[in-house]
């Protein structure tokens, strides 16, 4: 919805009651979860009102609202309520949790005194003709009552929105005040008939069952009806005998919760000694990575060799024939001008493609280890683009390193480098290799223009790189850090095992 709803527009069709137990179940089970803020949160959508019931007066939704009996809801806030506080505590749960709480309500407590003495039948009709009392959008309909087995269906009324939260709700409900009855083994399950509408205006009505199936325990005080339950005396031992039953039920609830956290703690163990065993895989599959990386490098060797067994040769034969022909001067001026150009683009493009070759796959990157390879490509990035780039080595002495660590260092520096050119708008960066507490750490820093690292997204090609590169080194066990302001530079640390 995104119209604002007044209070003229709102109908009262819900109690605070039902709110008062969502805000009760939260502060109790969830203190870091602020009631305030999710109403807040509800409000920027839809301004919301109720009426005031001491003063008569029309106010903005609060919190102080949600926990006073006094006030009535529109279906579209409770609804706006509901799904706020689902997205927060995305639990499927939750609310059947919450409904199972429902009972401690004082004013439900109240109605539902001799629940255990008349039984789960009756107090189920009792309950559902009480319920109307605080909600003015559904009719109850008993279908069937039979021992044992009772089918419950509940019809809303008109342009009624129902949400999955709202029937897990009512199922929580239902179990708690069956069980509270005295029965025992209770099953309780709700199908949807009609869903109803999916938007408020739409029309439709919404209709589910709800199926209860329950051993009901036969005792004594069920023998009471309701014209001895009328005399002050007999009350009055019915009541004393509701609480003790109403607190035995209670902690007949608590060990059920006990049991299910018992049996989450279980859970948690199997789903922990289920991630062991995914992280074995996931180790095995690392390595099986590695060795596909390694197999790619060597692929782009034997293509960098090819590069310059063929294309080098054909350009260097081309430049040999040119020079032959300008020094036998068998051609007129404007030719032989012309050839002096395509001398100069040949001999330039032998030069790039031999840079870029050697870029790509440098033979002295496995001759003489990442140092040196690191070292002469900055020589040589400096040279093709006029930068000004520092390396500086503070490797003492040889490290033997893994070849995909190498490999994956280097290729990475020389992407970052890259970047630096597009992108820094400026010639000055230093690349630093280092080795610290058995971590191999190359870091990449330059003074030009930097970015916003929370709007990294907006740069296409600049985020997709260093995801790019991050992705590398997780592969390996590795991680960078990046560290970078507007106009204040960038630093970038790739860091590897050693």
């Amino acid at each position: 919805m995104n119209n604002a709803l007044n209070y003229e527009t709102m109908p009262m069709q819900v109690s605070a009651l039902n709110t008062i137990v969502v805000v009760r179940y939260v502060d109790e089970n969830y203190p870091e979860i602020f009631m305030k803020d999710i109403i807040n949160d509800v409000n920027k959508n839809n301004t919301y009102f109720v009426e005031n019931l001491t003063t008569g007066k029309t106010e903005r939704i609060s919190i102080k609202h949600m926990s006073s009996s006094h006030y009535w809801f529109s279906n579209s806030f409770i609804i706006d309520f509901y799904e706020a506080v689902q997205k927060l505590l995305p639990d499927p749960e939750l609310f059947y949790k919450i409904g199972k709480t429902f009972f401690n309500s004082h004013h439900f407590f109240k109605a539902a005194i001799g629940m255990p003495l008349i039984g789960p039948y009756q107090s189920l009709k009792r309950l559902s003709k009480e319920n109307n009392k605080y909600n003015r959008t559904k009719d109850y309909k008993i279908l069937k009552n039979s021992p044992g087995h009772v089918i419950l269906q509940i019809i809303h009324k008109e342009n009624i929105i129902i949400s999955d939260s709202t029937m897990m709700w009512n199922i929580g409900v239902f179990e708690s005040y069956t069980r509270l009855t005295g029965a025992t083994e209770v099953k309780l399950s709700g199908k949807c008939i009609e869903k109803g509408p999916k938007r408020h205006g739409d029309s439709g009505r919404g209709i589910w069952e709800f199926d209860f199936k329950f051993k009901d325990q036969p005792l004594l005080g069920r023998l009471f009806n309701s014209f001895l339950y009328k005399i002050p005396v007999v009350r009055t031992i019915i009541d004393n005998a509701t609480k003790i039953q109403e607190e035995h039920n209670e902690q007949i609830l608590s060990r059920e919760k006990i049991i299910k956290e018992r049996t989450d703690e279980l859970q948690k163990i199997q789903n922990k000694l289920f991630e062991e065993e995914r992280k074995n895989i996931g180790e095995q599959l690392k390595n099986i990575s590695n060795e596909l990386i390694v197999t790619e490098e060597r692929e782009r060797n034997l293509l960098a060799e090819n590069l310059h067994d063929t294309a080098n040769q054909s350009l260097a034969i081309s430049l040999l024939k040119i020079k032959t022909v300008l020094e036998s001067k068998r051609y007129n001026d404007n030719p032989f001008e012309e050839l002096i150009d395509i001398k100069e683009f040949v001999e330039q493009a032998i030069s790039d493609m031999r840079s870029v070759t050697f870029q790509i796959c440098p033979p002295i990157l496995y001759n003489l280890g990442l140092g040196a390879a690191l070292k002469w490509l900055i020589e040589d990035i400096n040279l093709q683009n006029d930068m000004k780039i520092t390396f500086i080595n503070k490797i003492n002495t040889p490290v033997n390193l893994a070849e995909t660590i190498e490999i994956f260092m280097y290729r990475s520096v020389r992407e970052l480098v890259i970047n630096i050119i597009k992108h820094a708008q400026t010639k000055h960066a230093e690349v630093i290799l280092i080795i610290d507490q058995k971590k191999l750490i190359v870091s990449v820093q330059d003074n030009g223009a930097g970015f916003d690292i929370d709007n990294i997204e907006n740069n296409d090609s600049l985020s997709f790189g260093l995801f790019s590169i991050s992705e590398r080194f997780k592969a390996i066990g590795g991680n960078i850090e990046i560290y970078s302001k507007l106009q204040k530079g960038t630093k970038i640390l790739l860091i590897a095992p050693v």
